[in-house]
């Protein structure tokens, strides 16, 4: 299975991989008004699928505080929206991981910091351009496990 596992934030990490082979990393930036963002979004995602023909796609939970403005919250989960949006008029598997899991995923620990995941993915061959990359391509192993689970003989 190939999967497209996303960091999403204003900076949208993308990771798309396949087992057995080092994962394409980019991070898409996303600017202008709301509604700008999250249309280029939108846009980039059913080019990336007509690209690159992703058979799931998985993303990490926003982290929100009490201290988040509202504007920060309706593009956050504006994104998250259209990641479901996006699986379902694909019929494609997906699922929504924890930063945690991430964390855990790529370090081993789940309080690592964006140093931490950057070193850890550079330490397994990535390239990670931004710390969003190796946050997406974490996502990226913690999903395949789920989606797409290896197969052991009984």
């Amino acid at each position: 299975m190939k999967l497209h596992a996303l960091d999403l934030s204003t900076s949208v990490g993308s990771a798309v991989m396949e087992r057995g082979r080092p994962p394409l990393l980019q991070t898409l930036r996303l600017v202008g008004d709301r509604a700008h963002m999250l249309g280029t979004f939108a846009t980039w995602l059913d080019e990336m699928h007509m690209v690159h023909r992703f058979g799931g796609v998985a993303w990490e939970r926003p982290i929100l505080t009490p201290k988040d403005k509202v504007d920060k919250l309706e593009i956050l989960y504006g994104l998250v929206g259209i990641a479901y949006a996006f699986a379902g008029r694909h019929k494609l598997p997906h699922c929504e991981v924890t930063i945690q899991e991430v964390k855990f995923a790529l370090t081993g620990r789940s309080n690592a910091d964006k140093v931490d995941m950057i070193a850890a993915a550079m330490k397994i061959g990535w390239k990670p351009a931004t710390d969003h990359e190796a946050d997406a391509g974490a996502v990226g192993i913690h999903a395949m496990g789920i989606l797409n689970p290896k197969r052991v003989a009984a």
